[in-house]
This record gives structure tokens, C-alpha cells and sequence, in this order.
């Protein structure tokens, strides 16, 4: 049915594109909503599964359990990215939609510390592994999927709408966090109402496996020649690329996690925000994070992928640390909200253009499983452990521009990676099916 042409597209084309970018977009979702909603709510889920005497090591005890769930994460890109690459991008996503849905199931249905003893804090764990495992092959299956399966000139506008997913999950996420934390006193919230966010999250499961059901496999799978493995086949093959563009992406996964989960609780901690005013900049930043990668993805597809990412880069790196100092030196609702705001603002310039540049780096047969290493790597080591460390670091040092600082270093990696992209050309030779970069 779908067609990556650049012919005029009808009607019928239109509205399959349309289906093709919501099945993406609903896996993104529940995976980035889930993670939001642990973090937003980590320290009610501190003083439930994980109670001390000390409230700070509790909610210390709850991050790492955030953290050490993206470790299996690279082991889900290997394992899901691999199968994909082999039976399809189809079979992939069907298989990550559901595997997100159980653990979602287990977290919120997981008994407390005071009802179950260690056996509630294992299943939240168990919960948390398997979301972690399955979200490792999401980005990979559903980014491939919509980039084979859109017209060549529009890869970079259809890509984008996997960071749109992000933007959505975190103003679904944040509105009913601010509804909980609004509409429910402390200890009802303890005793039970931290368990709504999680089971609202499994609405979305259904919905995602009757539309990603309903679609057709890329047609570049099916015109590609599989190969015995395509995990040897990347780490050997594209070592250089691979780690180039880490190098890219972690200014991607710094920038999500601290000004898409950390800032609520950065807000309360260091700025003495409420729980229900620190919500205001997760909102503002997932109305940016909705509506701009769009535009920002049409114009990669204009200007180029690499000219974007550079400017996007470029404007986080001038604009951090001064936006941190306002908030810290003005610490009101509106001053917060206007900064990650603007923050995420810049990040979208790349963000926007950067699915699309990720997946023009590797042919059709291994292209899930190395769009899978790229971001899980990231997302384990620069995001999953940045809410520990921002912590610790901010708790330790005394400094509240902790957060500005981890993001200026991945900025450094990151221009350091691109002038490795700029001064290499990527051509298609020896390797026919890679889509050739707009």
C-alpha cells in the first residue's frame, strides 16, 4: 500500500500516512509516559515501596531503581532491534507495545512495602526491567517503520513525530500529575492514588496494537537481504558511525530527561515550588516538544539534517547556563515555566531533524538494531542515571546549576561529533538501500 516516492500524494496515500505515523507515535507514548509519571511521582513512590528514616536516601533508593532500569535497555535494542531486522518492523513493534503494557500492569499493580514487605519492591523492579527492556526496541522498530515508509522528501517531517510522542506523553503525564497532586491530599496519594496515573497508561496499549495490526510491513524490508546477524553486522561494520552519533544523541537524552522528568522535582527541591506549580514547566515544555519538531523535521528536509542539529546544538549551549541562573536568581512560577520552555525551545531545532539523520546512517537490513544501540546507549548511561547523579551531585556540592552543567558537557560531545559528521561524507556505495540523507 505505502509507497516512499515523491510522487503527489492522494487521498488514500494521506490517510495511510496518517496511520502509519500514530502507530509509531503510540509505542513512543506509553513508553516516555511511563518514565515521566515515575519520575514525577518518585517520591510518593519512595515513601511507598522504599522507606527510611532519612526521606532524601528513600527518594535516592527510588531514582537508582529509575536508572537501573535502563541497563537492560541496550540488551532490549540488541534482542528486539535484532528481530526486527530479521521478521520485520512490523513484528517488532508488535512485540514492544505489549511487553510496555504488562510492565506498566505490574507497577501499578504492585502490593506496598507495609502490604507485601520486599516481595512489592521486587515486582515494582520486575515491572520497571521489562518496560525497560521492551522500550529498548521501541525507538528502533517504529522510527525504521515510519522512515521506509514515507515519501523521500518527507522522511525528516514524518520522523519527527516520535519526538511529538515525547511531547505528548509528558503534557498527558504532567496535566494528570498536577490533577493528582491538586485534587488529593498527601496521604491518599501514599495509600492509593499513585497507582492512577499507571493504570490510565494502559489504555493506550490496546488502541496501539489494533493500529499497529491494521498496517502493512516497509517496503524496504521486504526488498532487503536479511543478514545471519545483525548485531555482528553493525558492531563491525559501522563502529566509527555509531559512536559519532552517540556522541550526537546525548545531548538528546541529557536534555529529555532533566528538563522533561528532573524539572518538577528540581523545581520543589532547589527553586521552592509546590508539587503542583513545578508541573507548569513539564507542561510548557511538552506543548513545545508537540508542536515544533514538525516543523523543525519539514525543515531538515529542506536545509539538510546536519545543518539543523548543528543550530539546535548551538542555541542549548548559548541559552543553558543563563536560563539556569535567572530561574535560581528568580525562582517564581512564571520565570520557571518561561525558561524550560525556552529551554526546550532550542532542543527541538535538533530533536526535530535528529530521528530521520539517525536512520539515514545504516542500510535497511541492520537499520533497527543500530538506531537501537544509538539510543539506548544513550538513554542508559546520559539519561537514565542524570536524575541519580543530578541528585547526589546537587545534594553534595550545594550548587543548584547542576543540571546546566550536565547538559553543557553532552553540548561539548555533541558539537565534537558533529564536526566528525561534517568532515566525513556518507555515501551509499557498497550499501544500496541506505536512504540517502536530504
Amino acid at each position: 500500500m505505502a509507497s516512499n516516492s515523491t510522487d503527489t500524494l492522494t487521498p488514500e496515500k494521506r490517510a495511510y500516512f496518517r496511520k502509519v505515523i500514530a502507530s509509531a507515535l503510540v509505542g513512543n507514548m506509553l513508553e516516555f509516559y511511563d518514565l515521566f509519571i515515575y519520575g514525577f511521582l518518585a517520591a510518593y513512590i519512595a515513601a511507598v515501596f522504599f522507606p527510611a528514616a532519612d526521606p532524601f536516601t528513600s527518594l535516592l533508593v527510588a531514582l537508582a531503581t529509575f536508572g537501573v532500569s535502563y541497563f537492560i535497555r541496550p540488551l532490549g535494542a540488541l534482542i528486539i532491534g535484532s528481530y526486527a531486522d530479521r521478521n520485520g518492523r512490523k513484528a517488532g513493534m508488535m512485540l514492544t507495545i505489549w511487553s510496555m503494557g504488562v510492565g506498566t500492569a505490574m507497577i501499578a499493580f504492585a502490593p506496598s512495602y507495609a502490604t507485601a514487605g520486599i516481595a512489592g519492591a521486587i515486582i515494582l523492579v520486575a515491572g520497571k526491567l521489562l518496560q525497560g527492556f521492551s522500550a529498548g526496541g521501541e525507538f528502533g522498530t517504529s522510527v525504521s517503520f515510519v522512515t521506509e515508509h514515507a515519501p523521500r522528501n518527507r522522511r525528516g517531517y514524518f520522523a519527527s513525530f516520535q519526538v511529538v510522542g515525547i511531547g505528548m506523553a509528558t503534557g498527558m503525564a504532567s496535566v494528570i500529575s498536577l490533577g493528582l497532586t491538586s485534587h488529593f491530599e498527601k496521604s491518599a496519594i501514599l495509600d492509593w492514588a499513585w497507582r492512577i496515573p499507571f493504570i490510565l497508561g494502559l489504555i493506550i496499549v490496546p488502541f496501539g496494537y489494533w493500529l499497529r495490526k491494521s498496517l502493512d510491513e516497509t517496503p524496504a524490508f521486504l526488498n532487503s537481504s536479511q543478514v545471519e546477524s545483525p548485531v555482528r553486522s553493525t558492531l563491525t561494520s559501522a563502529k566509527a558511525r555509531i559512536a559519532a552519533a552517540i556522541g550526537i544523541y546525548s545531548l538528546a537524552a541529557s536534555t529529555n530527561y532533566l528538563l522533561g522528568v528532573f524539572m518538577p522535582l528540581y523545581a520543589q527541591r532547589e527553586l521552592g515550588l509546590s508539587p503542583a506549580d513545578s508541573m507548569w514547566g513539564a507542561i510548557g515544555y511538552s506543548v513545545a516538544q508537540i508542536f515544533l519538531p514538525p516543523v523543525m523535521g519539514a525543515l531538515s528536509d529542506r536545509m539538510g539534517r546536519l545543518r539543523m542539529i548543528t543550530i539546535g546544538t548551538v542555541l542549548t549551549g548559548v541559552f543553558s547556563l543563563p536560563a539556569f541562573h535567572f530561574m535560581i536568581d528568580n525562582p517564581t512560577v512564571l520565570n520557571y515555566t518561561l525558561c524550560v520552555t525556552g529551554l526546550t525551545c532550542c532542543v527541538m531545532v535538533f530533536q526535530g531533524a535528529m530521528p530521520s539523520f539517525l536512520s539515514e546512517l545504516f542500510p535497511s537490513n541492520v537499520r533497527t538494531t543500530g538506531l537501537a544501540l544509538i539510543h539506548n546507549i544513550n538513554f542508559t548511561v546520559v539519561g537514565g542515571l542524570s536524575l541519580l547523579i543530578c541528585t547526589w551531585l546537587a545534594q553534595h556540592t550545594g550548587s543548584k546549576m547542576i543540571p546546566a552543567y550536565y547538559v553543557m558537557v553532552t553540548v561539548g560531545a555533541a558539537l565534537l561529533c558533529i564536526s566528525y559528521f561534517r568532515m566525513r561524507s556518507f555515501s551509499s556505495a557498497g550499501a544500496p538501500d541506505v536512504l540517502d540523507p536530504a
